[in-house]
């Protein structure tokens, strides 16, 4: 494929990506971990605005289940300064950004919504507890639940895994027919099943124990089981393939064959026509690639060199398929097109 590069903007430290829609209306946003505005885009025209109410520092942004509205992390600031951690609510009503405090939770990283027996459950994952500097990693993280209740504060939080060091990965979408999130650390990656009857338990699994920086869960190959691909170790340099056997256990069966530096960026879905993934770093060359399966084995195109990505996620517009990329080392939003 021809990749074709569109800058929507520049924004310092672009860093989370997101399209979904807010009242009503198809947007796609790129936020910044600086204390940045978070800029919109019109779905359908790209008309530009800023949400002046958010403060930066945004890991993610995630739409609201069956509502207008995203949830969103904030104040997570470079390197690591995230002791004011935060989840918040940001709705756009009657032409005004709006938004509402939700939760205070220090190094908050990551977060996901999965649907429960009832409702809908909150998983929350916490890189670490506390820092003294940038490079402490003495106290491991965790990941919690929390029930997410239409237009009513957040319940009390319970834990659900703990003691995680570096625990940085994340992911939430389907695993084997049902609803999972995944979380990677230093000690290797944990699937997270969500209890299938009201009242009932999690499912907790290690799926590797090697130490990953990224996680994500995907049917590459269309033989019906999901893969699992990760980043090896945290920021690490090596994108991993892993297949399920028939015993249950994951077996690496592909790499890419080239040391990456400061991998960051990963996503996996339908796009441009089939199954794929999206991977990128932010340091040495910085490419932004595309890996797929095809005739028997994986292959990689090159979509861009000294990207620099942070974070990627799919998207159409105007009808067509497009890669959203928050090109952090470029201080750019970008779409990607494939012709």
């Amino acid at each position: 494929m021809i990749y074709r590069k569109q800058v929507l903007a520049l924004l310092e430290k672009c860093y989370s990506v997101g399209a979904f829609s807010v009242e009503g209306e198809a947007r796609i946003l790129f936020a910044s971990e600086l204390a940045r505005p978070t800029l919109a885009f019109d779905g359908r025209t790209l008309a530009q605005e800023e949400i002046s109410v958010m403060e930066g520092g945004t890991m993610s942004m995630v739409p609201l289940p069956d509502r207008s509205g995203f949830l969103a992390i904030e104040r997570f600031f470079p390197p690591f300064a995230a002791a004011g951690s935060k989840l918040v609510q940001v709705d756009r009503r009657n032409g005004a950004w709006q938004k509402r405090n939700m939760l205070n939770l220090p190094y908050l990283h990551r977060f996901g919504i999965l649907p429960i027996p009832g409702g809908h459950t909150l998983v929350l994952s916490v890189l670490c507890r506390q820092k003294v500097d940038k490079d402490d990693w003495s106290s491991p993280g965790g990941v919690y639940t929390a029930s997410l209740t239409p237009d009513a504060p957040l319940r009390r939080l319970e834990l659900l895994l703990d003691g995680l060091p570096r625990n940085h990965g994340f992911f939430t979408g389907i695993f084997q027919g049902r609803p999972a999130a995944a979380v990677a650390s230093d000690r290797g990656v944990h699937l997270l099943l969500p209890p299938v009857d009201k009242g009932g338990s999690w499912a907790i699994r290690q799926l590797i124990d090697r130490p990953a920086g990224e996680v994500w869960l995907f049917d590459l190959d269309g033989d019906g089981l999901e893969e699992l691909v990760t980043i090896e170790p945290f920021h690490g340099s090596a994108l991993t393939l892993y297949h399920q056997r028939e015993n249950g256990a994951f077996h690496p069966v592909w790499q890419f064959p080239e040391p990456l530096e400061f991998a960051h960026a990963l996503w996996c879905g339908q796009l441009w026509g089939g199954p794929c993934g999206i991977c990128g770093s932010r340091r040495g060359d910085a490419p932004v690639f595309r890996f797929f399966y095809a005739e028997g084995s994986y292959h990689t195109e090159l979509i861009e060199a000294g990207a620099s990505a942070a974070n990627v996620a799919a998207a159409r517009f105007q009808g067509r398929d497009c890669l959203l990329s928050a090109n952090h080392g470029q201080n750019q939003c970008v779409m990607y097109f494939a012709e």
